[in-house]
């Protein structure tokens, strides 16, 4: 493999193979080059592909890594590669050997956000928090905390210095109760494919040494993002020598509120003794000034390795600071400079954003784009698998081809609402409990359970009925997909779904999903057969499981092309872009009003330093130019007040800057009101609030 094309740093990156390694990659420095230079690197060596364990952070980048890497290496090589996320590969551990995890290799399933929002809300109301009902509590928030405190090894009695107000008090109650559901259904949560592989390795010695015999090299990107679990998995799985390289930028550090740990890529040589250090500090993204901001504000964060970014892209147009006189003329602004990029200046539209820090900022910017008739998206869209109609399709092909999994099939049985309400479910648990039954069993055997409503029986009969004749055809005809389909058409699925939207246009944009549901079981089917398989379905709805818990939740989404980008500040990680505004740059929102609060909790509660990295994140997305904005007032429940400027614009130096003042008389002539409007009603339709991010070029 020719190496010159790698500047010096990049080329030690590359070659330190044995013992640990720490690689410091800063914005724009090209790690993602490095990290698959690396793996080839070690395969021209003459390491195995399957004995090298690359993990990324999302599935969506681990798929362009293989990707990249079978141009280099060839497909069949690249695809014999350990390369997932931790969670992904902790399925596929659990899958190999669920003995070692406590498991039930036959029948354990993996549960996805959605399942396992549903099995806590249940859980809160059998303890008497009514407010799952009722709305009084955030389903989710609870969730959150659970997610947190797994991910911490906390247990019960650990949580009594946690708990700080009704949203602990009311998750404590309910956190050995959802593990022992968990284990109850033979299933885990999202959460659990690091934990539990870290905790079952941690305590089974023979477990630990069988699978780190497996492996030899180890390679993590954005190490700055992993949590307590994910470094504890890593830990039990990585024995001496250490052969592990882990890339990262702590200055990108900005997941600490849902448990990241920037002190695992801080602290990693006093872990790893002898640890080696490389530091990638050259800059092939951004222009000069913009680089001279970024440097400037992140050295003042005390928790941070000394490193600073060096342009290989002199020049360039200052960085604007621009004060707009309230929230409503700074909206105004930014929409008539991308109107002048865009229309006037013919600046590609897929290469401008605005990023900011609270997604109730860009409304208003929506509201001006749609205004000069200018196509966007806005990025962090659902993930395609979290839809419910989607749920609700793969329950019953979960019911079909894996009768076992009591949460799909009681979704199915609910979907669409046929007479078997909670009660009858509960009647259904006990018959099956006392006879040693699956709850499909007991479906399938209705007839034998006492106190059953004559409209549940009648109903459970039907539904049977439907789904034998869904397994029978499923045999016969060896397709899954085509059995799906026709319980879809027999159940009037699509009428169910437009009696909950109320719309024929958006019932159609909904089915179109579910098609594209069916289509993707067919092709897998067809993919299985075609290498002499039969389907895996444990494996395929664990793999369904990760995309739709994944916090990527825009791979299933073609990219953007010719249209501005909206974005929160952290789902523009990653990304980049030639024009940048980055607005609401104000005291409150960046940084975030909860840094002057009291903390509540450190795996909760920011703080000022992962504020000033997410700011550093914004400022280094840009290429070319960078525009930074604020409104002297804002609109605060229904009150304009005052906003002083955020304390990180006082730490921009002078020599890279160029401030500017919105006049008040900077009105629209009628001209470009009159073009505005025109511009507006020629617009098909808004476009639609479903993100897809823009082409990656970091590496």
């Amino acid at each position: 493999m020719d190496l010159s094309g790698l500047n010096p740093s990049q080329r030690d990156a590359v070659t330190t193979i044995e013992g640990p390694l720490v690689v410091l990659a800063g914005a724009g420095s090209g790690k993602t080059r490095v990290i698959t230079h690396r793996i080839t690197h070690l395969l021209e060596l003459g390491i195995p592909p399957e004995r090298i364990v690359a993990v990324t952070f999302t599935n969506k980048a681990a798929g362009e890594m293989r990707e990249r890497l079978s141009a280099m290496v060839g497909r069949r090589t690249a695809g014999a590669l350990v390369l997932g996320t931790f969670h992904s590969i902790g399925a596929a551990m659990m899958r190999t050997d669920p003995e070692a995890f406590g498991l039930d290799g036959s029948t354990f399933s993996i549960l996805d956000q959605g399942d396992v929002i549903g099995l806590v809300r249940g859980l809160l109301r059998e303890h008497g928090h009514h407010g799952a009902d009722d709305r009084r509590f955030d389903v989710a928030g609870v969730t959150q905390r659970l997610g947190l405190w797994k991910n911490a090894f906390f247990t019960a009695a650990d949580l009594e210095r946690e708990i700080v107000d009704e949203y602990d008090v009311v998750a404590a109650s309910i956190y050995d109760a959802y593990e022992d559901r968990l284990r109850s259904l033979g299933a885990v949560d999202f959460d659990d494919l690091v934990c539990l592989v870290a905790s079952s390795l941690r305590r089974d010695d023979a477990a630990r040494e069988r699978w780190r015999a497996r492996f030899d090299y180890f390679l993590v990107d954005e190490y700055q993002d992993t949590n307590t679990a994910q470094f504890e998995m890593l830990w039990q799985l990585c024995g001496p020598p250490h052969n592990l390289c882990v890339v990262g930028d702590d200055d990108q550090a900005i997941y600490g509120w849902r448990g990241a740990k920037i002190e695992n890529i801080l602290q990693f040589a006093r872990r790893f003794p002898g640890a080696a250090t490389v530091k990638l500090e050259q800059n092939y993204r951004s222009r000069a000034p913009i680089l001279e901001c970024a440097n400037a504000v992140v050295r003042n964060n005390v928790q941070r390795n000394d490193k600073q970014l060096l342009p290989t892209r002199m020049g360039g147009e200052p960085v604007d600071v621009v004060v707009a006189g309230d929230s409503v003329q700074e909206a105004q602004w930014v929409g008539r400079q991308i109107r002048k990029l865009v229309v006037e200046d013919r600046c590609s539209a897929d290469e401008v954003a605005v990023l900011y820090r609270s997604a109730a900022q860009g409304k208003a910017i929506e509201e001006q784009l749609q205004l000069h008739g200018i196509k966007y998206r806005v990025l962090g869209g659902q993930s395609v698998y979290d839809k419910k109609e989607i749920k609700d399709a793969l329950a019953y092909l979960k019911t079909i081809v894996t009768p076992r999994d009591e949460l799909a099939l009681r979704r199915a049985l609910e979907t669409p609402p046929r007479g078997i309400g909670r009660q009858s479910i509960e009647l259904l648990k006990r018959h099956a409990a006392a006879h040693r039954l699956t709850l499909s069993e007991a479906v399938h055997r209705s007839a034998e359970v006492t106190g059953l409503p004559n409209r549940a029986q009648t109903a459970l009969a039907q539904f049977s009925a439907m789904i034998r004749r869904a397994q029978g055809r499923a045999r016969a005809e060896g397709s899954a997909a085509a059995a799906l389909k026709g319980v879809l058409e027999e159940i009037g699925f699509r009428d169910h779904v437009r009696r909950e939207i109320g719309s024929d246009g958006a019932t159609d944009a909904r089915m179109s999903g579910v098609e594209w549901l069916m289509g993707a079981v067919d092709r897998y089917e067809q993919r299985q057969r075609q290498g002499g398989k039969n389907p895996q379905w444990a494996s395929y709805f664990g793999t369904v499981a990760l995309d739709g818990s994944s916090t990527d939740n825009t791979a299933e989404q073609p990219a953007a092309q010719g249209e501005v980008t909206l974005s929160t500040l952290h789902s523009a990680k990653g990304l980049e872009w030639d024009f940048v505004f980055l607005v609401g740059i104000e005291e409150g929102t960046m940084p975030h009003r909860r840094v002057a609060a009291p903390r509540i909790s450190d795996a909760i509660a920011g703080d000022l330093e992962e504020e000033r990295r997410l700011f550093y994140v914004g400022i280094t997305r840009a290429r070319e130019r960078l525009w930074l904005t604020r409104g002297a007032a804002r609109l605060d429940r229904g009150r304009e007040l005052p906003r002083a400027p955020s304390r990180f614009l006082d730490e921009l130096p002078a020599s890279a800057i160029r401030p500017y003042e919105i006049a008040k008389q900077e009105e629209l002539s009628s001209d470009a009101i009159g073009e505005m409007a025109a511009a507006f009603l020629a617009m098909a339709k808004p476009a639609e609030p479903e993100s897809a991010p823009p082409r990656r070029r970091e590496g």
